[in-house]
């Protein structure tokens, strides 16, 4: 593992600096011709694009000196033990501990709970996506291990998605596939992978590129098939986004004061 936490920063400040960059450029033309802030504003965007900048910068080189090499040297441990079989746990404890982490899930389920008046509880939203990532990270790993084709959980699971559309609430539906991009963030791309990909390269018969990917195609079916199957038992009431009237036509509390 690599002990110089500062090789191959240079790449990634090059690679921060370039969209941000651009993202700034374009801000300073609609400032120039259309925009016209103040000073006042335009320095406090300057510097929340430096946090960022700083921020992406440490982000990204984390995760190439750390937690992309650790995923792939505990996948080159367990592949090359007798203990294979515990790749799969360890699938089903990394996956929940890494949406836990991650700070994209999070904002979600909060915007989730905010956007319901409270009706679903960002915790509780926190909780489902946890667990339905660890269950199918559990899952990839188990192909991986056994060497099981892809096909055979892509496509009966995307088949269960399209089907359970006609059957869940519409309101959970955005949310649905929203939470499957989201769910399959930076830390669960850069762990998750190498932890595959360590393990398809020490494994008997198993290929790196037909084995070792495919994980974030099968995790990102998790959010969306948890959230479809809670609206089947938890949907949104019509009541919920105001009171009903004498005649049963619904109205926002602004109307009903």
């Amino acid at each position: 593992m690599n002990l110089n936490v500062f090789e191959g920063i240079g790449s990634v400040i090059t690679d921060v600096a370039t969209p941000l960059g651009l993202l700034l450029g374009f801000f300073a033309i609609f400032q120039i011709f259309f925009l016209k802030r103040s000073f006042k504003q335009v320095l406090i965007l300057l510097r929340g694009l430096l946090f960022a900048f700083i921020g992406l910068v440490f982000f990204i080189q984390g995760i190439n000196i750390a937690f992309s090499p650790m995923g792939q040297y505990i996948g080159e441990l367990f592949g090359g033990s007798e203990y294979t079989w515990a790749l799969i746990p360890m699938g089903f404890v990394l996956g929940f501990l890494i949406t836990l982490a991650e700070p994209q899930v999070r904002v979600q389920c909060d915007m989730i709970e905010e956007a319901s008046s409270g009706y679903l509880r960002a915790k509780a939203i926190l909780i489902i996506l946890c667990t339905a990532v660890g269950a199918f990270g559990a899952l990839a790993m188990a192909r991986t291990v056994y060497g099981i084709p892809i096909q055979y959980i892509i496509v009966p699971g995307y088949i269960i998605a399209i089907v359970l559309l006609f059957f869940a609430d519409k309101d959970f539906i955005p949310i649905a596939f929203d939470s499957g991009s989201i769910a399959t963030g930076p830390l669960t791309v850069a762990f998750m992978m190498g932890l595959t990909f360590g393990a398809a390269s020490i494994l008997d018969g198993r290929s790196v590129l037909a084995d070792g990917f495919g994980l974030i195609g099968i995790i990102t079916l998790a959010p969306i098939l948890s959230i479809l199957l809670l609206s089947l038992v938890y949907p949104i009431k019509p009541s919920q986004g105001g009171q009903e009237d004498d005649s049963g036509e619904q109205v926002t509390d602004s109307e009903h004061s």
